[in-house]
C-alpha cells in the first residue's frame, strides 16, 4: 500500500471501524476512527459520518501533518497510523526505529531535514527493517501508556495488522 486511499481503506476497514461508543475510551463517540472529542462539531450527528467526510479529516490532519509522501512506501501505513493514533510521539517513535537499524539521528521528536535524509536514505531492505523496527518501539510505548491494560487487545492488533499490512 502506498496512497493515501489504499492506506485510509485499509485503516476504516480494518482497524477503525464504524460507530463506537466505549465508555473507558477519552475519544468518547467516534465512528471511522473521528471522535466527537477532537471534533465536537459533529456532536449529534458522528453516527452519520461520511467515509468522505471522514477521509478529508484524516487527511487534513494526520496525512498532510506527518508528511507522510516523504516517507518510504513500506513505512506509510504503520507510521500514518501511529499519527492517527499517538501524533504527538509518533515523531519519536520514527527516530527510535530509525536509530534501532543503524541511523544516528537525534531523538528530537522533530521529523525534521535530518530524519527525513535517513529515511530517504533506506534502502529496500532497510524499509522492511524500518517496518520492523518502528513496530516494535510502538508496541512498547503502547505498552507504557496507562489504559494498556483495557486496550491491550485493541491496540495490540491495531499493531500487528498494519505491520502484517506494510
Amino acid at each position: 500500500m502506498k496512497t493515501f486511499d489504499e492506506i485510509i481503506d485499509f485503516i476504516i476497514d480494518n482497524i477503525e471501524g464504524g460507530y463506537a461508543n466505549i465508555p473507558w475510551d477519552k475519544g468518547g463517540e467516534t465512528n471511522m476512527g473521528i471522535s466527537v472529542r477532537a471534533h465536537p462539531e459533529l456532536k449529534g450527528r458522528i453516527k452519520d459520518l461520511t467515509r468522505d467526510e471522514a477521509k478529508e479529516i484524516y487527511w487534513d490532519e494526520y496525512w498532510l501533518p506527518a508528511d507522510l509522501p516523504s516517507y518510504p512506501e513500506k513505512a506509510r501505513l504503520v507510521v500514518f497510523d501511529g499519527a492517527i493514533h499517538h501524533p504527538r510521539d509518533n515523531p519519536l517513535i520514527v527516530q527510535e526505529a530509525l536509530n534501532l537499524i543503524g541511523f544516528n539521528v537525534k531523538k528530537d521528536g522533530i521529523v525534521g531535514p535530518i530524519t527525513k535524509s535517513a529515511l530517504q536514505r533506506l534502502q529496500k531492505k532497510d524499509q522492511l527493517r524500518f517496518v520492523s523496527a518502528y513496530c516494535r518501539m510502538r508496541h512498547e510505548f503502547l505498552r507504557t501508556r496507562r489504559d494498556y491494560p483495557k486496550a491491550r487487545n485493541s491496540w495490540d492488533n491495531r499493531v500487528y495488522l498494519t505491520c502484517a499490512a506494510s
